[in-house]
């Protein structure tokens, strides 16, 4: 039917009706479902009060999710998704919790480390289910300003949260979490991850081979367990006392022009290869780059930029080490899905314990994501950001109408594309 005239002309009501414009958040909810996610919450965090009728720990973790996936700026917001009867029927649920029961869930201090127990027991399941045998792990540390009582004055002098992320490339998931307040050092506790990462492996029969950080990683301890465990290493290096001096040792002859137009590299850069060796006897080959200082001044006067990438991989090109190295600044778009595309950079509380879970939820509806890229929804999406994919598959108008004994899902004036994501979906969901 046309409209004929202006909106302001049209009697306005207000309708309950079965419809949803977010059709694809009940698509993912029994998505997880069918991967075994809800059972991993429902297993971690068992109902503890002696009434059958306490809302599972599922129905929590998966309505915080789900709102964030859909767009949910502020834990209040789950207020609109309550009020969607369409996407009720297509979650299977009689109803949505409300804030203040999400709000009741994340600020108990232990409900935040069983968040933290899903995510790698989650991030294991996808390893194994994947056809990848060897994987990457990336390590970095994200700041996001924040004027709550519990934020901390970061080295950037704001008062800021962090999150020490360790990611799989291969996957793009984010499989080792920590969020603690701004003032902690971004070395701490990246062997930690680091570990937990080669034994997430393991357990999923296969193995981290692989790992690249930034300087902060460039620890005696990591250099060793690399080793112990024959983890390939491309790590870059503190510009220390040891460092600069071979740097200074290097002969004007040994510096060659970077040529490669794979590496990327935003200025004319030259490189050259060294040997350094730690303080502790750990020797490794060192690829270095140098470039005009564009500003020197009293304190910078030297007329070159250094920056240094220590490995012990002995086999591998300059040119192939340094865009592989390179390669670890997917982390930090994967940084960014997180606190743009998603709600990560939001603490909605001054209480550390609450803003901790929040954000491990954030975590945990990324990696939801991942996985329906992975499993669900077929390769083109694989490379989607979460705004895309909300604009094909989540914001999809649809209803769920039952005739006879069977259920039909139907899918309102959507583009062939769009329809072939919930065609995909449903054919990996008829999987057993």
């Amino acid at each position: 039917m046309m409209l004929h005239g202006k909106m302001s002309q049209v009697t306005l009501k207000k309708a309950d009706e079965d419809v949803t414009g977010r059709m694809g958040i009940g698509w993912i909810r029994h998505s997880m479902e069918h991967f075994g996610l809800e059972e991993m919450i429902d297993r971690r965090c068992p109902v503890e009060g002696v009434s059958n009728r306490e809302i599972s720990a599922s129905r929590k973790v998966m309505a915080g999710t789900l709102s964030i996936i859909a767009g949910a700026q502020r834990i209040e917001d789950l207020e609109v998704l309550r009020a969607d009867k369409g996407l009720l029927h297509g979650l299977g649920w009689e109803s949505m919790i409300s804030p203040d029961t999400l709000r009741e869930y994340l600020k108990v201090r232990r409900n935040g480390g069983r968040l933290r127990k899903i995510n790698d027991e989650f991030s294991v399941k996808m390893m194994r289910e994947s056809a990848v045998e060897e994987f990457t792990f990336d390590n970095d540390a994200t700041y996001f300003d924040s004027e709550k009582d519990s934020a901390e004055y970061s080295y950037q002098m704001r008062r800021q949260y962090s999150g020490l992320l360790g990611f799989v490339p291969e996957l793009k998931v984010c499989n080792t979490v920590d969020f603690r307040p701004g003032n902690i050092s971004p070395a701490t506790g990246i062997l930690n991850q680091l570990r937990k990462a080669v034994v997430q492996a393991k357990s999923a029969g296969k193995r981290i081979a692989r790992f690249r950080s930034d300087s902060a990683a460039h620890q005696d301890v990591i250099f060793k367990f690399c080793e112990g465990e024959s983890i390939r290493y491309f790590i870059s290096l503190d510009k220390n006392v040891a460092v600069m001096e071979c740097i200074g040792a290097l002969k004007s002859g040994m510096w060659r022009p970077v040529e490669d137009p794979e590496c990327r590299l935003e200025r004319k850069t030259e490189w050259a290869e060294s040997v350094y060796a730690t303080n502790k006897g750990i020797a490794m080959r060192m690829l270095i780059l140098r470039w005009l200082n564009p500003k020197p001044d009293l304190f910078e006067p030297e007329k070159y930029c250094y920056h240094a990438i220590g490995t012990n991989d002995n086999e591998i090109e300059a040119m192939a080490w340094l865009k592989f190295h390179n390669g670890r600044m997917g982390s930090e778009q994967f940084n960014g899905e997180l606190k743009e595309g998603l709600n990560a950079s939001y603490a909605p509380s001054h209480d550390f314990e609450m803003d901790r879970g929040y954000f491990l939820l954030n975590v945990l509806a990324y990696n939801i994501l991942q996985c329906m890229k992975l499993f669900y929804l077929g390769s083109e999406a694989g490379k989607w950001t979460v705004k895309t994919l909300r604009y094909w598959f989540v914001d999809v108008c649809g209803k769920i109408v039952r005739s006879g004994r069977r259920y039909y899902c139907k899918i309102l004036n959507a583009t062939p594309r769009a329809f072939a994501l919930f065609q995909h979906c449903w054919a990996a969901l008829r999987v057993a």
